[in-house]
């Protein structure tokens, strides 16, 4: 165990991770822990990925802690740096965005297909990326491409759609899930033998074979150049299905069969569309005998075919020469050798051309000898020749024939003359080769000597390798005709069905290729010269090879060092396959073949070396598909998992990976604790290294399994140890405070946690670093004590194995209670103040406690703070004992506690309160003596009585008070008051008559009378004979018992009773029947509870007041009895109720009618109880009285109607109310309860004494009625309380203090309000005090100069006046101070504002105009109309803290005026703003009084004219619209409309219920006699809807209102790619699911960049709709939809929608569409497709077959440019296509001329001569195929 105290570098750190992840954009937090430091030693610096520094926060938390923030705005890594006392901290932000990760190529599947999509991270940082297919069950592999980007595969097992979730560190990226639609094309086969050329308008078929064991989809589409095809479908699962249709242009159509949404193998195929007769032959001409006759071939527009051409004469075909011209067109020619018709035959693909076959007419001259022959052209070996020598007019020695071989060599010749002018010539050649004929006649050549005669050898004609083929691959084989002499080459494959090709492989040797298309024999015909070359037709078997199996897991991934195999079983036999195996060091691997069971072979090889190794197998000598296969070779024993360390719960765990040497493969990562999967999260490093990062959440070891493809890596699984701290025990009181200079100690107990090292650091506020004395050894408990010898706070820092423990670092508060100081404790007397001063300022924080005790109790003790740490301490004490005073700091006593207080002459204080009534002596005689003021009427037991006295002599008088059973015993303490007098107290502890005597030393005044006080005790009052109820007008009564209660009983005033109702007083009769008891008599009138006072002088007896319940006497009365307290009493804007008590009558027949002032009607509620009684309620309201009419059969019941007084106590006003007075100044108080209604005012004050006492408010003519006035009698506290109708007032309780007669005190507006640039002025009183009091006024910028006068020339009077003015607004401080003393109050907080500040929003003049009369008040004048409401906003942000306060009044006598007070309403609403509410409720002239803060508005205007419509214009029905008046949600405020501007004076009473919910209507005026009802429902169901105007109710009401529930927007389900993309003017669909959302109102709205897309719900009748979204633009759409007006999950989505393709807008360019010379020729060109909108990109090229490959990737990471090449091996003419959606971009197609040399490049730019192969050497027959020009393309889907 390593347990030592840490020095401050060990602490200093930045929390957490040194690298971690933060989202771009979002707040990123780093904490700092420097304990002892301070915000400038911290010095930061925070670096972009441009290393270019960035803003940040650093706040400060105190005790050393800081928290660092900053926002990137980059993707990359950001550094940063913290530097503290020269010690450098780093750590590092990974800054990421997952939203800019994209995924490409995500394209539907096939069952048991690999499927593969490309994630692009590049530009979205570093950080994890997982990817998961269905939730995890499927593995998918992930193939690292670079550059930020990754293949993922996988291989589906079902056909269902599958879900593509991605993530990248822990969040999900936009747009996922992904679905894949994955279908099971096994099911269907579909046969398209002999579709490859196919003829236009013509029906082409082929068949398609289903599967029917399960339900499927099949669809079938042929797409040509111009679109889609009508396809024609028949048959049955059973027999199959048969597709036919009819090409109608020229050119390559796409076959799709779609199975389940997928295309079925084998499909899309290309079957290419010929027209025969679109091949163009132009006219043969004349010829004349041995002159060349030429012609031109055009199939350029007939499509891709095989062109025949053949040309006869006689029966005998004819040599022909054809000369390519490029495109498709050639030139033909031949010589003719005999005067005859020649035929010309053109066929394409076995179809005769338009014309075919054509006449060729040839002639000779009259005169001209004609040699014919076939000979003469071309004649076998070994056989004899003939030809013909016609028109000869000459003997036979006259003609002369003579042929020469090669090298000259005579061959004998013989001339037999056959007829008249005809000579038969014969010869026998021995050798093939070019034999030379001359023919002489005299001497002479005849026309055409010599002739060119090819001698050829059939048999001399070599043909190898025709063995074996396979389909799908060109089978080519040589024949060598080196020996055969000249000659015409036919070759044939199965008739003619199967093209082929030949290629020259030197002299006389050509390499023969066909593509076998089915696995049957191929029957090879071969012709030389139209002779059949011996062996012909040869026979090639073809296999099919995609039908060997080869399987193993010898082709996948395979260990070094073990055994490989895999299995070859070829569905044919081939023979025994060759297989070669080659290492990543270009080595043979040894492998060996087996052969186990018949055509099976077992392949085994033990790979050496750890990379990629290539596997070629053959059968036959054929190379199988496939081959070479890839294997992969890796050793698992060659992977290293390095720096796992003991963790913490909670924290992350971090261990690297090192699989750099291991090969490829996939790295299981599996954390695990108690059996239980723990996630972890692997960061690739590059060059396949991982940093891999667990949290472990439980305290436990933790097993680290790595596998490497399913193999343990050396020493997995893994053990990491993994405690926590959080669990660790750290307790000590030194945790939270310690004493200074004493040990505190602090123990530590891991709770089993196994830790190996305890660090503990004590930091004081100076930065000094206490010793630590630990004890104990881990991992069992530790105690560290340290002993802190300052005051302040100390960091404790506790670390164990270098993890702070949970809460570390602590705060120490450290304390010193020797330093708390005590000043000013004195001895004393009973019953006065002592105050001292306790100093603990410097004793550090804490809890100060202090107790005064006598031994026997404790007494209360004021505390008061004067400042931090200094506090005065004051305690009256009530007994002349020692008292003792505790005082402990932290529970620690001070110095020198308990300290002793000495105090003489105590007395007894019962509640120590005083209950007199203070009055002046009018008794000159007692003033004359001394006795200025007397305290001795009305003493109650246990208070306090006193009498005043003046001082005349040098000595103090003295008084002595004799109790009731005749003792001196009562104790009199005497004490100077503040005005100079001498006031003698004392305390009376029982009832009865006390006599006072007053002496001067020892001299007894002589009074006129004695001094006596009658000392009374109400709590000894007894009420008796009093039941808890009454009877309606019944006589009541009870007694009152005051025999011992100490009142006099002879006087019939010793108690007073007080009978309050709810509406007023009740007379009641007091009769004293002797021995002390009155009897009470009363009779009730009113059903209402009454409230009983029975008072003694002023106070309420024992138990008093008290409540009795009066019942109504009629219940049984035979009449109709309506009772209850709502036909009395009732509270505005509460439900109020009564009973009707039916009779059995039936509740149909009764009728309940209420008006409130000025008869407007009160909606009533009326319903059955059980008892079959009428339940009755109302809710007024408007305070006032109310009629409540009561009919029986439409005739009103007894006592009907009954006047119900409606009261609102928030509309009581209270008068001007002072701070503070003087004891024996008197009080009133006047309230104000015109507006309230008309009820009981109650009121009571409650003063030191802590004795309630009732006041009863009187009237007198200047301040009206409800007056409440009382007299303090002693300083203190005084509560009043008021009541109105049983409920408290606004404001109250009002407190007041009362100060002793003599004090200085001030009074006057100017201590609680004032004005800018305004005198404020205030009173202070000071009667009889020495000096003059000192004014200081201070704002919140600025100090006010105070002028203060004396205001009569009297010194004692002590009257001063003070005035100020003020400069600025704000709350102000005015201390008042007299002899250094502050007054009580002082200092006083006058709000100070400025009116002329105030600022109507938009100006006076939107609100007003002028008139045209002379009224000063009119030049600003509102103008209402009756029901316009007019609300007018003030911004007040610089009138100061002011509030708006408004008031309306007629001008002139205006009767009738209803409540002035709902003229006016101010809303307050934001700090700076408020609004006054105008509301015309009657038609008149009226004055409106605005004042702010007291003070009136300047500029404001005065008048307000309220117009009235002329008589008879309302006379029209009362109008109700809107969807509020039928339906309504649950938590959604509900409209409609009340159109009344027809209707005549309402207003409108509007209520709506259920059987048991009310649901509370607000009635807005909106202007011009129309209102806005508004309510907000909370519980679903149905409710009725009253409206009434004028007390009638409208008709139509009421109304039903279905309130519905309110939807759950977050279970509503969207799903489809209408979420994601879409195409201009086309549908985008999706699907809404809201069945488990509940009831609910769906929405949907698409905004694109300046148009609304066309939105269309499909509602489906079960809860789910079809989202149809037609959009009118391209860019970025909104699509919002929302359910019960809330967002579903997702929404507003981000919809992409693209243009309309359009070719035009479609750019190619790029030396791949210019001529070139081969050698150099550049194919690459680009087609950028940005700003073409959404479609289909096809390239296609046409050039010599074999000769080129179409290849299109993306170039530049740039989506819509796409880079295309074709890379051609042999000069010729090329065509190429670019199509965007089927249609020709600009410019296409190009054509493209690659020549062999510049030369010639240069010559065709200059005449334009094409390039291509030479003029035949074959004579006779030549098959040309247009097969040897093909085109091949390559699509790309944008």
């Amino acid at each position: 165990m390593d347990a030592r105290p840490q020095e401050p570098s060990d602490v200093m750190m930045i929390r957490g991770d040194p690298v971690r992840h933060v989202r771009f954009g979002k707040n990123a937090v780093f904490e700092i822990n420097a304990p002892g430091f301070t915000r400038e030693a911290v010095d930061v610096s925070v670096l972009n990925p441009s290393r270019k520094p960035i803003s940040y926060r650093l706040l400060e938390e105190g005790s050393g802690q800081f928290v660092l923030e900053f926002t990137p705005s980059e993707v990359g890594t950001h550094f940063i740096d913290v530097v503290i006392a020269g010690r450098r901290m780093s750590s590092v932000a990974k800054v990421y965005n997952s939203s800019l990760i994209r995924v490409l190529d995500v394209t539907p599947g096939v069952v048991g297909q690999t499927s593969q999509f490309k994630v692009d991270a590049k530009d979205a940082g570093e950080g994890q990326l997982e990817i998961s297919i269905n939730d995890g069950e499927l593995p998918n592999q992930v193939r690292v491409l670079g550059g930020g980007c990754c293949l993922v595969s996988f291989t589906p097992e079902q056909a269902k759609p599958h879900s593509i979730d991605i993530k990248f560190n822990g969040e999900t990226i936009p747009g996922c899930p992904i679905i894949c639609q994955v279908a099971d094309t096994r099911q269907v086969a579909v046969s398209l033998s002999g579709l490859e050329l196919i003829p236009v308008h013509k029906v082409s078929r082929f068949h398609i074979a289903v599967d029917g064991s399960s339900s499927a989809e099949l669809a079938v589409s042929v797409k040509g150049s111009s679109g889609d095809l009508p396809v024609k479908v028949s048959g049955s699962v059973r027999s199959g299905f048969t597709a036919e249709f009819t090409p109608v242009e020229v050119g390559p159509h796409s076959i799709t069969v779609h199975h389940n949404g997928v295309p079925a193998p084998g499909t899309p195929f290309i079957a290419k569309a010929y027209d025969a007769k679109r091949v163009y032959v132009s006219p043969v001409p004349r010829g004349a005998l041995g002159r060349s006759i030429q012609f031109t071939v055009d199939a350029s527009q007939a499509g891709e075919g095989n062109l025949e051409i053949t040309i006869g004469a006689k029966g005998r075909n004819v040599p022909t020469q054809v000369h390519p011209q490029g495109g498709a067109r050639f030139n033909v020619s031949f010589v003719p050798l005999e005067p005859v018709d020649h035929t010309v035959t053109v066929t394409f693909n076995k179809e005769p051309v338009p014309g075919s076959p054509f006449v060729a007419t040839v002639s000779a001259d009259p005169g001209q000898v004609v040699v014919t022959g076939p000979s003469l052209a071309a004649t076998p070996v070994g056989k004899t020749a003939h030809f013909s020598l016609n028109n000869v007019h000459s003997a036979l020695d006259d003609v002369e024939v003579a042929v020469e071989g090669p090298g000259s060599v005579p061959v004998p010749a013989q001339v037999l003359e056959k007829a008249k002018n005809t000579f038969g010539v014969e010869f026998a050649p021995r050798v093939p080769g070019e034999h030379r004929i001359s023919v002489m006649l005299k001497g002479t050549p005849v026309p055409g000597s010599p002739f060119s005669c090819k001698v050829y050898d059939v048999g001399a004609i070599k043909v190898r390798d025709t063995e074996k083929g396979i389909v799908g691959k060109p089978v080519t084989f040589l024949v060598e005709t080196s020996k055969a002499g000249p000659g015409n080459l036919e070759v044939t494959v199965n008739g003619g069905q199967v093209p082929t090709s030949a290629q020259a492989q030197g002299s006389h040797t050509y390499a023969i290729s066909f593509t076998p298309k089915e696995a049957k024999p191929h029957m090879i015909e071969l012709r030389f010269n139209s002779e059949d070359i011996p062996g012909s037709p040869f026979r090639c078997e073809v296999v099919d090879a995609s039908k060997v199996n080869i399987s193993g897991d010898g082709l996948e991934k395979v260990p070094v060092g073990r055994r490989a195999t895999f299995m070859i079983e070829p569905e044919v036999s081939l023979g025994t396959p060759e297989v070669k195996i080659t290492g990543p060091l270009k080595k043979v691997v040894h492998s060996s073949i087996q052969m186990p069971a018949d055509n099976r072979y077992l392949v085994e090889y033990v790979p050496v070396d750890v990379g990629d190794h290539t596997v070629e197998v053959s059968l036959g000598g054929v190379t199988v598909p496939g081959s070479p296969f890839l294997v992969k070779a890796y050793d698992a024993s060659k992977v290293r998992v390095t720096d796992i360390s003991p963790g913490f719960r909670g924290k992350p765990v971090y261990f690297a990976i090192d699989a750099s040497g291991g090969g490829a493969g996939n790295l299981e990562i599996i954390v695990s604790v108690g059996g239980r999967n723990v996630p972890n999260y692997v960061q690739a490093e590059g060059n396949a290294k991982f940093r891999v990062n667990f949290r472990p959440q439980e305290a436990a070891p933790h097993l680290i399994s790595v596998r490497f493809n399913g193999e343990a890596v050396p020493g997995s699984p893994f053990n990491c140890k993994v405690t926590d701290t959080e669990k660790v025990l750290v307790s000590g009181a030194a945790l939270k405070s310690a004493a200074a200079n004493q040990p505190a100690t602090i123990t530590i107990d891991p709770q089993g946690a196994e830790v190996t090292s305890c660090n503990v650091l004590v930091l004081s506020p100076s930065a000094i670093h206490l010793p630590i004395n630990i004890t104990g050894a881990l991992p069992e408990k530790i105690q560290a004590t340290f002993t802190p010898t300052e005051v302040g706070p100390h960091s404790i820092s506790i670390n164990l194995d270098g993890e702070p423990v949970a809460g570390s670092p602590f705060s120490c508060n450290v304390y010193n209670a020797g330093r708390v100081k005590i000043a000013g404790l004195k001895d004393g007397y009973v019953g006065e103040p002592i105050t001292f001063t306790v100093d603990a300022s410097a004793a550090g924080e804490g809890t100060l406690e202090l107790v005064v005790t006598t031994g026997k109790q404790s007494l209360r003790a004021e505390v008061t703070a004067r400042s931090r740490g200094l506090y005065d301490v004051t305690f009256v004490p009530q007994e002349s004992t020692t008292h003792f005073v505790n005082i402990t700091f932290n529970d620690v006593d001070v110095p020198g506690s308990p300290f002793e207080c000495a105090i003489e002459e105590s007395y007894s204080t019962i509640n120590g309160v005083s209950g007199l009534e203070l009055e002046s002596i009018s008794d000159s005689s007692m003033i004359q003596q001394g006795i200025v003021t007397s305290g001795l009427d009305s003493v109650i037991a246990g208070t306090t009585a006193f009498i005043d006295l003046e001082k005349r002599g040098p000595e103090n008088p003295d008084v002595s008070v004799i109790g009731p059973d005749g003792t001196n015993t009562i104790r009199v303490r005497t004490r100077a008051l503040q005005s100079g007098y001498m006031r003698a107290e004392f305390t009376p502890d029982r009832v009865g008559i006390y006599e006072i005597a007053v002496s001067e030393g020892s001299k007894a005044l002589l009074l006129p009378h004695p001094l006596k006080a009658r000392v009374f005790d109400p709590l000894l009052v007894r009420i008796r004979e009093k039941t808890e109820t009454a009877v309606l007008g019944q006589d009541y009564s009870f007694k009152v018992d005051v025999s011992r209660s100490g009142l006099d009983l002879d006087s019939d005033d010793a108690i007073d009773v007080k009978i309050k109702t709810g509406l007023g007083d009740v007379r009641c009769n007091r009769r004293n029947i002797g021995n002390g008891i009155f009897l009470i008599n009363f009779k009730p009138t009113l059903p209402l509870t009454h409230r009983v006072h029975v008072l003694c002088h002023g106070f309420n007896a024992k138990g008093c007041p008290f409540d009795l319940i009066v019942t109504d006497s009629g219940v049984h009365a035979k009449d109709t009895v309506v009772s209850g307290p709502g036909l009395y009493l009732a509270r505005c804007g509460r439900s109020a109720g009564f009973t009707i008590l039916t009779k059995g009558s039936s509740g149909r027949d009764f009728d309940v009618v209420v008006s409130g002032p000025g008869g407007v009607a009160v909606p009533v509620r009326c319903y059955q109880q059980r008892d079959g009684n009428l339940r009755a309620e109302f809710t007024p309201n408007s305070p006032g009285p109310h009629e409540v009419a009561v009919y029986h059969r439409s005739k009103m019941v007894k006592n009907s109607p009954f006047m119900c007084h409606v009261y609102d106590p928030q509309k009581v006003l209270i008068g001007s109310i002072p701070t503070a007075l003087t004891v024996g100044q008197s009080i009133i108080l006047p309230v104000d309860a015109t507006e309230a209604g008309d009820v009981l005012l109650e009121s009571d004050v409650t003063g030191p004494e802590g004795l309630p006492k009732p006041l009863f408010p009187y009237s007198d003519d200047k301040h009206g009625d409800n007056v409440l006035r009382f007299t303090p009698r002693r300083p203190g506290k005084y509560k009043i309380m008021l009541n109105y109708g049983g409920e408290p007032v606004p404001g109250c309780p009002i407190v007041i203090q009362a100060d002793e007669a003599g004090a200085a005190k001030a009074d006057g507006p100017g201590l609680n309000y004032a004005h800018v640039g305004i005198p404020a002025i205030f009173q202070i009183f000071g009667p009889g005090l020495p000096g003059v009091p000192t004014v200081s006024v201070e704002g919140p910028e600025s100090v006010a100069k105070c002028e203060v006068k004396r205001v009569s020339g009297e010194k004692d009077s002590g009257h001063f006046q003070a005035t100020y003015v003020p400069t600025e607004v704000g709350v102000f401080d005015v201390r008042v101070t007299w002899a250094g003393i502050d007054i009580p109050g002082s200092p006083f907080h006058p709000r100070v504002v400025d009116g002329s500040k105030l600022r109507v929003i938009g100006g006076w003049d939107a609100h007003c105009s002028s008139s045209t009369n002379d009224d000063p008040l009119s030049e600003q004048t509102i103008q209402l109309a009756i029901g316009e409401e007019r609300k007018i906003a003030f911004n007040t942000v610089d009138a100061g803290p002011g509030t708006l306060e408004a008031a309306v009044e007629p001008l002139g006598n205006m009767e009738g005026i209803a409540e002035l007070a709902d003229f006016c309403q101010v809303e307050t609403g934001l700090a700076s703003r408020c609004k006054l509410v105008l509301t015309a409720v009657k038609s008149g002239d009226y004055l409106l009084n605005l004042k702010w803060g007291h003070f009136d508005i300047e500029n404001a205007p005065r008048r307000m004219v309220v117009h009235s419509a002329p008589a008879g214009e309302y006379d029209g029905p009362v109008v109700l619209s809107g969807a509020g008046l039928v339906s309504a949600r649950c938590g959604e405020e509900a409209y409609f409309t009340i159109d009344a501007s027809q209707a005549g004076i309402g207003p409108a009473q509007v209520s709506l219920h259920s059987s048991d919910v009310d649901v509370p209507v607000t009635v807005q005026p909106v202007g011009g006699g129309v209102y806005k009802g508004v309510y907000l429902p909370r519980i679903p169901g149905s409710y009725q809807l009253n409206v009434t105007w004028g007390g009638k109710p409208v008709p139509g009401c009421p109304l039903t209102v279905n309130i519905g529930a309110i939807g759950d927007a977050s279970k509503v389900i969207c799903t489809g790619d209408g979420l994601r993309s879409g195409t201009v003017g086309k549908d985008i669909r999706s699907f809404i699911d809201t069945r488990r959302a509940g009831p609910g109102e769906l929405t949907a709205q698409c905004v694109g960049p300046r148009k609304t897309a066309y939105c269309e719900l499909y509602d489906h009748g079960d809860g789910t709709f079809t989202l149809n979204i037609r959009p009118q633009e391209p860019g970025k759409h909104l699509l919002s939809i929302k359910y019960s007006g809330e967002h579903v999950v997702g929404s507003p989505f981000n919809l992409k929608v693209v243009g309309l393709p359009d070719a035009s807008r479609v750019k190619v360019y790029g030396p791949g569409i210019e001529h070139g010379v081969l050698a150099t020729f550049q194919s690459r060109f680009i087609c950028d497709t940005r700003g073409a909108g959404a479609g289909q990109l096809t390239v296609r090229v046409r050039g010599p077959k074999g000769a080129f490959r179409v290849e299109m990737q993306r170039e530049s990471q740039k989506d819509r440019t796409i880079l295309c090449k074709f890379d051609p091996t042999e000069p010729g003419d090329y065509r190429v296509e670019v199509r965007w959606a089927g249609e020709h971009v600009p410019g296409s197609p190009f054509s493209v001329m690659i020549f062999d040399t510049q030369e010639e490049l240069h010559q065709f730019l200059q005449q334009g001569t094409s390039p291509g192969p030479a003029q035949s050497e074959f004579y006779g027959s030549t098959n040309f195929s247009a097969g040897q020009m093909s085109w091949r393309g390559s699509q790309a889907q944008l």
